[in-house]
């Protein structure tokens, strides 16, 4: 929705007798079943009045609501809440189970790269006995801090359209597919919050699984699978592209792949042998810069578009290779 506002004004616009096709607009068809739509808004519009009871009007008033004394026992005497949306919000407000992702996601933010989870937590503790501080209180404020930059700066519901269409328009070069499935990496949190939310807290992945060659031999190459996934949260979206397959992959026919990506001016790849039978090539670009507060949907879809037309390059051009080498 974008904002706090957005979704209240939205709220206001359905009457309750349009539960089923507001369910539809929010979730997108995800909640296929008509009672548990209906289900979810109601249990929405409960939490949003709710939240709003307690003066809360957007991201920043939210978080001074979720760090006060008072918030849990706020939670706890709603008895008229469902017992899972009671859950949800108990979630976000448990700093143990909250924290420490939104740290790791401001050090991958910050850095550009994703550090050990114990190396981060060690500079914590460091840096909180050189402020004088509980390593607990600094990481709460350093997830409260998080929290409101993705809550101003971020839009997660652009990013997970710029993953679907991205995984549309692969779908539709690779018809092939025997499977295509997108998902989110390094969340293990219990609840089954949406695919927006993990994409804040973990790594994008699409994966697309490709049926081996039929009546190919054994020794020859071919695709069995091509993923793309987000290894970094800088600026842009770095990305990583892997191409596993079967088969043997010659020294020479290495060599020359390499020499013809450098030659269309792709990233180099960098060739790795799984066992006799099995390899994968991988590589990585930035694709361009995250502003959110000036990106449109539409301008989403086309940078999403151009970023599929990119992975059918390397996936063309390398399949146009095995099949040189499938002559020779």
């Amino acid at each position: 929705m974008g904002s706090f506002a957005r979704l209240v004004a939205l709220l206001q616009q359905y009457g309750p007798d349009e539960d089923a096709e507001l369910a539809l607009l929010l979730w997108q068809g995800e909640i296929t079943q008509q009672t548990s739509a209906i289900k979810a808004v109601q249990r929405l519009r409960s939490i949003v009045a709710l939240l709003q009871s307690q003066g809360i009007k957007d991201a920043a008033s939210w978080l001074q609501w979720r760090d006060s004394a008072d918030a849990q026992a706020v939670v706890h005497g709603t008895p008229h809440q469902a017992p899972d949306a009671v859950h949800a919000l108990l979630w976000h407000l448990d700093s143990g189970r909250c924290d420490v992702p939104w740290v790791l996601t401001f050090a991958r933010r910050v850095l550009g790269l994703a550090p050990a989870h114990g190396h981060v937590m060690l500079a914590i503790q460091e840096m909180a006995e050189a402020m004088n501080l509980s390593a607990k209180a600094l990481a709460r404020r350093i997830a409260w801090h998080e929290r409101l930059f993705q809550a101003l700066g971020d839009v997660p519901d652009l990013r997970l359209a710029w993953w679907r269409r991205v995984k549309r328009n692969l779908q539709a070069q690779l018809i092939n597919a025997t499977s295509v499935k997108l998902q989110v990496q390094a969340v293990k949190e219990p609840l089954p919050l949406s695919l927006a939310v993990h994409l804040r807290q973990g790594q994008p992945m699409l994966t697309i699984q490709l049926p081996r060659a039929f009546g190919a031999a054994p020794a020859w190459p071919n695709f069995t699978m091509v993923q793309l996934r987000q290894e970094g949260w800088g600026s842009g979206l770095r990305l990583r592209l892997l191409l596993q397959g079967e088969g043997v992959l010659p020294a020479q026919l290495q060599l020359d792949i390499a020499k013809r990506w450098k030659a269309a001016q792709l990233q180099p790849p960098v060739f790795e042998r799984i066992s006799a039978t099995k390899w994968e090539i991988s590589c990585c670009w930035c694709d361009g810069l995250w502003k959110p507060s000036c990106i449109n949907l539409a301008d989403v879809n086309d940078w999403a578009t151009d970023t599929a037309l990119q992975v059918m390059e390397y996936v063309l051009m390398l399949k146009g290779m095995y099949s040189i080498s499938h002559l020779e």
